[in-house]
């Protein structure tokens, strides 16, 4: 059986959290956003930027120079490609497909009584996020994300590129982790109409984020570790099984979000 599954978040960490969230507010016109008031618990500060309905850059930085976000900031330069949380329906079928490859999984927790998962870099080429949530409408941050901002200069995150050492090889692994059937571009893997494609040279957190112009004062933020390359190409379709995060209720199951993130 093919599964699905769906890029939400893009995560870039850095040492300049502040500084980095304002440039790029300013280069691609987003809003505030918001901050998941959880992380600070585990030594983390972080800004959630929406940038298409359910979908998200998320910066996140250290609170201190111990743990592992901090120490892998000090390997890249202060900034680089760091996580991508991929909504998937069936989180323990990729527990027990990673167990069977080998893959370790420093990760397995639960929040919102959903099971999270986080996959060892050096097995599949970064921190892959895996979020068992069934629902392809719903996600963690139906209930506080204010939505993209009206006048946005981008309004899609279209895919992102990430050195690896065997680009063929990471794009099979997802595949098979991920249940998704077999490649269609050697190279890559689509999430949900969002596409991941694996490039020679790495590994390396020089991730470049390919998004979408929406106005025309969108520009490169600049920042260096990571690119964002701005195009008027289209959006792929979304799959029928993927779908735009519905809001829901009651909000107060939020909160409750407590697992220990980014231990690679």
């Amino acid at each position: 059986m093919v599964a699905w599954a769906t890029l939400r978040q893009v995560v870039i960490g850095t040492t300049a959290l502040d500084a980095d969230v304002a440039t790029v507010r300013r280069a691609f016109g987003l809003g505030a956003g918001f901050a998941d008031p959880e992380l600070r618990a585990h030594g983390l500060a972080d800004a959630t930027l929406p940038v298409a309905p359910g979908r998200y850059l998320e910066f996140v930085a250290p609170l201190g120079a111990d743990g592992p976000v901090a120490g892998r900031l000090r390997t890249v330069g202060g900034r680089g490609g760091f996580v991508l949380s991929v909504q998937h329906p069936d989180a323990a079928g990729v527990l027990e497909r990673c167990r069977a490859r080998g893959v370790r999984v420093p990760v397995e927790e639960t929040a919102m009584g959903k099971v999270v998962l986080q996959l060892h870099p050096k097995d599949v080429g970064l921190v892959l996020e895996v979020d068992g949530i069934a629902e392809p409408g719903q996600w963690f941050w139906d209930d506080v994300d204010p939505g993209p901002e009206p006048d946005a200069g981008i309004d899609a995150i279209l895919g992102v590129e990430v050195p690896v050492a065997d680009p063929a090889a990471t794009a099979a692994l997802w595949h098979e982790l991920l249940e998704l059937g077999a490649p269609v571009r050697p190279d890559e893997i689509d999430l949900g109409g969002t596409w991941v494609r694996f490039t020679p040279g790495g590994p390396s957190a020089e991730w470049t984020v390919v998004v979408r112009r929406s106005g025309p004062d969108a520009v490169d933020p600049g920042l260096p570790g990571v690119r964002f390359r701005v195009t008027s190409a289209p959006r792929r379709p979304v799959p029928s099984s993927s779908g735009t995060p519905r809001r829901r209720s009651p909000a107060r199951e939020l909160r409750t979000l407590n697992y220990r993130p980014f231990v690679c």
